[in-house]
Formats: C-alpha cells, structure tokens, sequence
C-alpha cells in the first residue's frame, strides 16, 4: 500500500500539483491506507467507496491530538481534495474505478482581508526606503516586482513562486501561469507600470541575486523570484514585514491579501465579475462573488 502512495505523488507531480499538495496530500492518503490495513483491505482492489467513507467519517470526527477540539474546516477540505484526487488517480491509471467524490459541507464564508488603494501606494513608495539592505536598489526592485505580480496580475502564492522568466510575454504584456489551481493554465495582462518594473528588476536587480549562485558555481536559474543566495524565492513574509513597518500599516498582510486587494480594487473600478473570475483562474463564479460582499462593507 505503501508503494500505491508513491505512485500517487509522482501523479500528482506529472500533473504539475504544486508542491506544497505534493508534499501535503499524500499525508492524508498514507493515513487512510493505514486505516485500511488496519481493517484488512490490503489490494487496491479491495478499495471500496463505502471503505473510504467509514475511513473519512471515522477521520473527521476526531479530535486534534494537540488541542483536544475538533479539526477545522481547513484540515477536513484538505483531506477531501486529498481523497477526490487519490480517486481521480486510481480511475486514471486503471487500478479501481470507484465511483465516489466527498463534498464539502457548506460554510459561512470568511471575509478577506484587503488593502486600499492608499495602502498599496504607500507599500509601494516605501520599497526603496530600507537602509538596513546591502543594496537597497536590488531588493527595491524585486519588492516591485512582487507587487506588479502578486497584486497587479492577482496571482497565488505558488503561482508566483513558480514563475519562470520564459512565462513574461513581454510584447503582449501577459504573465503566463502554467500551473495554476487545478493544474489550470492562464494568462494574465500586465499593467503598463507593472511591466517597467518586472523590467527593471530583471536588468539589475535580479542579477545581483545571481552573484552568489555563480560564486557556488550552480547552474543558471530560470525562476523569476530569487533570493540573495539566487535559490528560488519561496518566502516573503519577512519583506512583506518589512515594508509594512515602513508604510506604518498594522492589519496582517499575506502574499494573498494581494489578491484579495487587486480583485476588491478592480470591482470597485466596474469591471465585470466574469472578467475579473477570469482574471483570478477561479474555477466557478461562486469563488469571486466573495468579493461584492467586501466590497458592499467597505
């Protein structure tokens, strides 16, 4: 059973999960597959759908070992998108053709947070304002870079960690995301001031994070963010800090609270919410509606 996990994590790799589901996911199924050994089914054809519903019922009703409560909604979903993918696999390859898909239970949805428009001005204004940098050009530009993508095209965490420099389509002015949620590709418009800064950080800025990556004789990246060891950048929230305590803003700011801010912004501007589900690679309506609601509040 072991060995069935395995394959499943090399599935979800082919398919271009990000890899904070490839590492996530499988967690879930290895505890599932314990369950079913545990209860004698030990062949992926003695897999049932009633054996995955005992196993998710007798899961989701326990309590977390750490606290005593009971496990949040998001630790039930992630196990839910762990099960419904570990289905798709076993169809996919021909091993069990289950017909099942878990549901989720449907909740109040939470209010994101959101910047104004003056907040990401000031966030903006203050990437230059460091003294404490090396070079506080270099990491300047990157800052701006990371606002022109993670607030100006509205992409995910993942999304934007996984650029690469081939996905900036510089004559039509579009990001190319090609692992998305779901595996979904898109394409993105880059806004005219946007663009000039992903240029300016890529002319210099990017390549002072090379230096040290060249110094350890380790081959050329093509990743778009990089840190100051020139790895890929997989963390911002010391930066976004940072600049936070610069612009003097106190509310909690994430990579995400960027998209969250453009979508609100764009909204509030008239632009259709079909547009803007587009624009965000939402896969149903229902996902962007959340943002009338912030914006009726504001």
């Amino acid at each position: 059973m072991k060995e069935l996990n395995n394959e499943y994590k090399t599935w979800l790799e082919t398919l271009g999960f990000a890899e904070s589901s490839v590492k996530s996911l499988p967690m879930y199924i290895a505890e599932m597959l314990r369950y079913f050994e545990q209860n004698n089914i030990t062949a992926v054809n003695q897999i049932t759908a009633e054996a995955i519903q005992k196993f998710f019922f007798h899961w989701k009703n326990r309590k977390n070992k750490h606290t005593g409560a009971g496990l949040s909604q998001n630790h039930i979903y992630k196990c839910i998108t762990a099960i419904n993918n570990f289905i798709k696999f076993l169809k996919a390859t021909g091993k069990n053709p289950i017909d099942l898909k878990l549901m989720r239970e449907k909740t109040q949805s939470k209010i994101p947070q959101v910047l104004t428009q003056a907040e990401i001005r000031a966030l903006y204004e203050a990437t230059y304002n460091n003294a404490r940098r090396v070079n506080t050009t270099a990491y300047g530009q990157r800052d701006r870079a990371m606002l022109a993508v993670y607030y100006g095209c509205g992409l995910r965490r993942s999304e934007g960690n996984n650029l690469q420099l081939s996905d900036i389509l510089y004559e039509k002015k579009l990001i190319y995301v090609r692992k998305g949620k779901g595996n979904k590709e898109r394409l993105v418009p880059i806004a005219e001031k946007g663009m000039q800064d992903i240029e300016e950080y890529l002319a210099y800025g990017r390549k002072y994070f090379l230096v040290q990556r060249q110094k350890l004789k380790k081959p050329e990246s093509n990743y778009f963010f990089l840190n100051v060891w020139g790895e890929p950048m997989k963390s911002f929230t010391a930066r976004i800090r940072q600049l936070q305590e610069e612009a003097g803003i106190n509310k909690p700011i994430s990579l995400h609270t960027f998209r969250h801010s453009i979508a609100t912004h764009l909204l509030q501007s008239g632009m259709e919410i079909e547009q803007i589900k587009k624009f965000l690679g939402h896969a149903t309506l229902e996902s962007t509606q959340i943002y009338t609601h912030i914006v009726n509040e504001l």
